[in-house]
């Protein structure tokens, strides 16, 4: 250097450098032994583990550092002294090292310089050659910059070198031009550049405080730009965000025109094809071999484990996994919404959705969502549980709708599991403080209340979740809501969801229920909290929520026992009723709503005969309600008020039946004049309000039914007001116009049932029931004002008009309608119960219709019977009382032995069929409509969640009834050492075993009559319903000694009375192939298999072939060839069957076949096909040859035995073709058959002609058909036979 130049340089003293060696980088300097990078702490910032490593390395600054001193005083000098020694600004100093860097390049050997190359390459990679082309061209663009002024002199601008070897710290992205009011990102380009000249060996000097200004850019929106963001471990990432290329990028927003409620999906950094070129691009150094991209495993590989080879296990961890191996799992967002595959790793990191073990997946599995639910941080906990609270809510609404929008596919068929695991993170939680409760609470309110369907449950049991009950533990979870709502410390939106939770606990079971009114404290409780509220209200006080009014509805309506428990609680409630909607402190809507739920709960009570004495405790408030109920707009409240008063008259009606006795008296009602003021409901009100017309019809009933116990004269005067009232409103008024759109909308609802979606059934099925609330009521008004309540008496005129023709024609259709297959659970049943009642008051008035014939009579209430629902049973007793009333001798005619009348007739089964309407009878559910016996006997007013047809004595209700239910004392007598009917008959009761078969068949003979006459087959017995109670005769043999019974009287079985031998065989006749070629209704009807006909007899437990192989046996060693006996053994073994029953009869039982002589016309079956197709093949065939063989298979046994062989012989009667191994077992049968049977097994088999599609061709017509097909036959015996056996066979062919 000149010393011009050194002048530029002040005293240097140097160092001593460090005798440590230098480590490849610092980030691997306390790298251990086994090659594995060391574990860095995040406890540690970047900024103190970087610290750390230059102590390590001995790169940190020396703590004594020598004075710099200059060997002779600094002079100030100016920049115009310098001359050309002294660069005037940052191009010069370029220059000026360009020229430098160029002499000392060459003056370097080829060695040199390919030794600074490998250098270079090693410490910034491959693509160096093109990051220097990029920062030229960048330098290139800002070259026509206004030269730049230090201290008031310009300095020219010079060239930029050709050759620059200038790294910089940032490779700048193309595009990246000078914009307005726009700051430049800084790279080593910018390197050298000063505001103000500094005096050589002098520091620049430092602004004061003054002189410092905080400066921003003029920035508008557009030049503020969102960019999406880089992934979450980028390999290398800018500093500072750079302004966006000049290339348009739809990608990169400006906030002028961002969207606000879109989000940038994540993408990775643009790349320019210079770089791309360069990524691909190989520099090929010293050794020849290729070196690998800088941050690849490879690279790390090369240079941190040399020796190690590429594919040893012990460095597969830097190997990045492959995406597509990994599973694709649902993930979630903080709301609970599924997230598509295809963008969880497309969205941005600023969502919070990356705070998982899988950064690179934007959203929360379930497992992640699980573990986090549990999380030590409250607020991970709580916006897990939201996310739950999210999934649980879609997860109801798939299950509640499988074709709701947004259904989650993936999780079809695994909602139940998963809502058991999110109800239990939501329980898990419940009592944890703030926002983690609360979440907590709106979890397990979503898997409860959420969850199922709004059903009207106050007279249902639920039992729509067993599992879920199991998993939330009631007792437990009861005891924890009571102490949250003790503590008062939750909002009120969380406190209204706990009610709502034990609401929807309530209704599950009446067990849960009972659950609730014992678990201490929860009761007073739930009254202080959410209905007790101070009076006047303060202003920010919670107001009375009437949901806790329904709870205790629900609870009332459970048991009588909880109903008795509530009378306490129930005075309380007085407020409401005493307040009246326009005094109350409440809001109007509120008050009103309070007022209708009260009069409800005290209706419920009433049902049971309670707490009716607060009609005369408060007598003057109630008086003041019935007026206010006249004037009130309110439907409900209209029809809460009818409701009690009509309950209150049926506890008149018989105070002995109330509870206390005497709570309530005829007098007093008579002198508060309900029945006038009810009414005056009628006021005001359109046909459209048809609710509220049932409930004044009801209560009016109610009234009338009462008058005639206790009214003069039956209630003559009574009556005679009632109809001055209604007659004209039903001739020609509003309410015949109400029961014509009752009629109308009945009709409707049901023609359009069958099309209605699943998830809007229910509420279908709630219309209908309305619509027949309003048909019931109005016959039962109709049947009140009549002046007598026997059912055969004649009438004069009716009381008023009614549509009798268009109730008769909906009554047949009800009846058989497709409607009663739908109603299955107990919520639906409940909410349609009006409709079995319609049917029963209609059978009542039908009778005093004119041509209605005594047998019509009788079928209407057969089918009327079968529709009942439970809470009917009182019903049932009155329709089977009147139909065996009209079932006399005279009546019945011949068809009746006089055996049975001396016998008692009817009385010797009515036990056994009043336990099949009510097995139980501990459980008495009351009916729709209370009367004075229901409300002293009941034990619940709501329906179990289910009904079964199946006979079993733990049964609740044994309505609806079973299809075969008048042969249920057939049932009681194969099982009398268990029958509870045995064990509480009365002392009266003398009929044998006998005695009860006898008049169970000849019921059954003549309701079966009865039915087909008027075209209801349907309704009748079916073919294997009438085999199985003809089996089930026989089968009480089964066991028996045979030896004279003194409890019986009776010294032979059973099935050989004559009267039972007849009796059964008329009932199977109709079945038989006989009937059917006749055309017989029963012949024609639809059947089902034996193995579901015995259902309701056997159950689950018992398989049918088990029976039929009981019954094989008995009839082995007791029938005696009793032609009824074998008969029954037929119909299993129709090819529809199991092939074990054929084998069954055909190979253990073979020895019985010479005993069963049934003719073809005799055979039960609707068609002989079942016994011919599809042809049997394989080792039954051997069976059915043996039995040919041997002669014990004749008439139809026969005929099933030839065609099978037959079949497997000859191949023109075949239905498929057969291979070569079926060819053998053909040719090796024909000649079994022909070497070792008689003339006339040879003769049938040969001869034996059936074409299947065909009408089947009955012996001896089979045999004597002709064509070609029997030279084909005689053929095929001259080839397995021989030409000898085929002359011995011509008489045959030919005869």
């Amino acid at each position: 250097m000149t010393s011009t130049e050194h002048s530029l340089i002040g005293s240097v003293f140097e160092r001593k450098t460090s005798t440590a060696p230098t480590n490849p980088s610092p980030r691997f300097a306390n790298s251990p032994s086994s090659g594995f990078p060391a574990v860095q702490h995040r406890s540690k910032s970047a900024f103190a583990r970087a610290k750390e490593e230059e102590k390590n390395i001995g790169n940190a600054r020396p703590a004594n550092v020598p004075p710099i001193l200059p060997t002779q005083p600094a002079e100030p000098t100016q920049p115009r002294e310098l001359g050309v020694d002294l660069p005037a600004n940052d191009d010069d100093i370029r220059r000026q090292i360009s020229e430098e860097n160029e002499r000392r390049v060459a003056n370097m050997s080829q060695d040199e310089r390919e030794q600074e190359r490998r250098e270079i390459i090693e410490q910034l990679g491959n693509g160096v050659g093109d990051l220097l082309e990029r920062v030229r061209a960048a330098r290139s663009r800002n070259a026509p910059k206004v030269p730049a002024v230090v201290e008031d002199m310009s300095v020219q601008k010079e060239q930029v070198p050709e050759v620059s070897r200038e790294i910089p710290i940032v490779s700048p992205l193309p595009g990246l031009a000078t914009r307005p009011n726009l700051s430049r990102v800084k790279s080593l380009e910018d390197f050298g550049k000063r505001g103000t000249s500094c005096v050589p060996g002098t520091r620049p000097p430092t602004p004061n405080k003054a002189s410092r200004k905080l400066r921003f850019a003029a920035l508008t929106p557009d030049d503020v730009h969102v960019y999406e963001s880089a992934p979450v471990s980028p390999k290398r990432k800018a500093l500072p965000l750079p302004p966006p290329p000049d290339t348009r990028d739809p990608s990169i927003l400006s906030l002028g025109t961002f969207p606000q409620n879109g989000l940038p999906r994540k993408r990775p950094l643009p790349i320019s094809p210079e770089g791309l070129r360069a990524d691909k691009h190989e520099q090929n150094i010293a050794n020849g071999r290729s070196e690998p991209e800088e941050g690849t495993p490879e690279y790390i590989r090369r240079r941190y484990f040399p020796d190690v080879p590429a594919d040893d296990p012990s460095v597969s961890w830097m190997k990045p996994s492959s995406f597509n191996s990994e599973p694709v799992l649902l993930r979630f967002d903080l709301t609970g919404t599924p997230i598509p595959a295809e963008i969880s790793a497309t969205l941005p990191s600023h969502l919070g959705l990356h705070h998982h073990a899988d950064g690179d997946h934007a959203g929360y599995t379930f497992d992640d969502v699980f573990l986090l639910s549990r999380s030590t941080v409250p607020a991970q906990r709580a916006t897990m549980l939201n996310v739950l609270v999210g999934i649980a809510r879609r997860l109801g609404m798939q299950t509640r709708d499988p074709r709701c929008a947004g259904m989650i596919t993936e999780l079809q068929g695994k909602e139940d599991e998963l809502r058991r695991r999110i109800l239990a993170a939501g329980l898990s939680a419940m009592n944890e403080k703030g926002g983690v409760g609360i979440r907590a609470i709106e979890v397990v309110w979503e898997c409860l209340v959420g969850w199922d369907p709004l059903f009207d449950a106050d007279r249902a049991e639920l039992d729509l979740a067993p599992s879920i009950m199991s998993t939330l533990q009631v007792p437990d979870f009861l005891t924890q809501t009571t102490e949250l709502l003790s503590q008062s410390a939750l909002p009120p939106e969380s406190m209204a969801q706990l009610l709502s939770i034990v609401y929807r606990l309530s209704q599950e079971s009446n067990a849960v229920a009972e659950l609730i009114m014992t678990t201490p404290r929860l009761l007073p409780t739930l009254l202080q909290t959410f209905l007790l509220t101070p009076i006047p209200p303060p202003p920010d006080a919670p107001l009375p929520n009437p949901v806790a009014l329904q709870l205790l509805i629900v609870l009332a309506s459970s048991s009588r026992t909880n109903a008795m428990a509530l009378c306490e609680a129930t005075d309380a409630l007085l407020r409401f009723i005493t307040m009246l909607p326009p005094t109350s402190p409440f809001p109007e809507s509120l008050a009103t709503t309070l007022l209708t739920q009260t009069l409800r709960l005290y209706s419920t009570l009433a049902s049971y005969g309670l707490y009716s004495h607060i009609a005369t405790t408060a007598a003057s408030y109630f008086t003041s309600l019935s007026k206010y109920a006249v004037s009130s707009t309110s439907r409900p409240l209209k029809v809460a008020w009818a409701g009690l008063v009509e309950a209150w008259i049926v506890c008149a009606t018989d105070p002995h039946h109330t509870t206390p006795p005497h709570e309530i008296l005829w007098s007093q009602v008579t002198s508060w004049g309900w029945g006038a003021e009810v009414l005056e409901l009628r006021q005001g009100i359109t046909e459209a309000e048809v609710e509220v017309w049932a409930a004044v019809w009801g209560a009016a009933s109610a009234w009338l039914e009462g008058a005639r116990v206790n009214g003069i004269r039956g209630g003559e005067g009574e009556r005679a007001v009632s109809l001055s009232a209604i007659q004209d409103g039903f001739n020609k008024g509003v309410e015949g116009r109400a029961v014509g759109v009752a009629l109308e909308t009945l009709r409707a609802e049901l023609a359009q049932i069958n099309e209605t979606p699943q998830a809007e059934r229910y509420q279908c099925i709630q219309r209908i029931g309305v619509q027949a609330h309003v048909l019931s009521s109005a016959v039962r008004l109709w049947l009140a004002c009549t002046p007598t309540v026997t059912t055969n008496a004649p009438l004069g005129a009716p009381p008023f008009n009614l549509p009798f023709a268009e109730l008769s024609s909906l009554s047949a259709l009800v009846v058989s309608h497709p409607f009663w297959s739908l109603v299955v659970r107990g919520v639906e049943q409940a909410a349609c119960r009006s409709l079995p009642s319609f049917l029963a008051y209609f059978h009542r008035l039908s009778r005093h219709i004119p041509g209605t014939s005594p047998d019509l009579w009788v079928a209407q209430g057969l089918l009327i019977l079968r529709n009942l629902l439970p809470g009917d049973e009182d019903h049932a007793f009155h329709v089977l009382e009147v139909v065996l009333a009209v079932l006399t001798p005279q009546f019945i005619g011949t068809l009746a032995p006089p055996s049975i009348w001396e016998r008692g007739g009817w009385n010797a089964i009515k036990p056994f069929l009043d336990y099949a309407i009510r097995p139980n009878r501990e459980v008495y559910i009351s009916p729709s409509d209370v009367t004075p016996q229901s409300i002293m006997r009941c034990t619940t007013l709501r329906l179990p969640s289910s009904s079964s047809t199946v006979l079993d004595e733990h049964r609740i209700t044994g309505l609806p009834l079973s299809p075969v239910w008048l042969t249920s004392p057939i049932d009681h007598l194969l099982r009398s050492g268990s029958s509870p009917v045995f064990k509480a008959l009365p002392s009266s009761w003398d009929a044998s075993e006998v005695d009860v078969v006898r008049t169970s068949l000849l019921l059954v003979k003549v309701t079966q009559e009865i039915l087909l006459r008027y075209s209801l087959s349907h309704f009748a017995l079916k073919r294997s319903e009438m085999v199985f109670t003809c089996m089930k005769v026989f089968m009480l043999e089964h066991g028996q000694d045979q030896a004279y019974s003194p409890a019986t009287g009776d010294e032979e079985e059973v099935f050989r009375d004559v009267v039972v031998s007849s009796l059964m065989s008329d009932l199977v006749a109709p079945f038989t192939l006989g009937a059917a070629s006749a055309s017989s209704p029963s012949s024609k009807l639809p059947d089902i298999d034996l193995e579901q006909a015995s259902l309701p007899f056997l159950g689950q437990g018992t398989p049918f072939y088990q029976f039929y192989t009981d019954f094989l046996g008995l009839y082995d060693a007791i029938s005696f060839s009793h032609p009824i006996f074998a008969s029954l053994l037929i119909p299993p073994l129709a090819l529809s069957y199991p092939i074990d029953y054929r084998r069954l009869l055909w190979g253990d039982f073979a020895h019985v076949l010479r005993t069963m002589r049934i003719p073809m016309d005799q055979v039960i079956a609707g068609d002989l096909r079942d016994f011919l197709y599809p042809i049997e093949k394989g080792e039954i065939i051997g069976n059915y040859t043996g039995a040919l063989l041997q002669g014990t298979a004749d008439e139809f046994l026969r005929l099933v035995a030839v065609h099978h062989v037959a079949c497997n012989i000859w191949p023109d009667i075949r239905s498929e073709e057969v291979g070569v191994e079926q060819e053998d077992v053909a040719k090796k049968l024909l000649k079994v058959v022909v070497e070792m049977g008689d003339g006339r097994t040879v003769r049938e088999v040969l001869r034996y002609r059936q074409v299947r599609g065909e009408v089947v061709i009955y012996p001896p017509a089979c045999f004597e058909t002709s064509g070609e097909w029997i030279a084909d036959r005689a053929e095929l015996v001259h080839q397995v036979l021989g030409g000898e056996m085929h002359e011995r066979l011509q008489g045959v062919f030919n005869g």
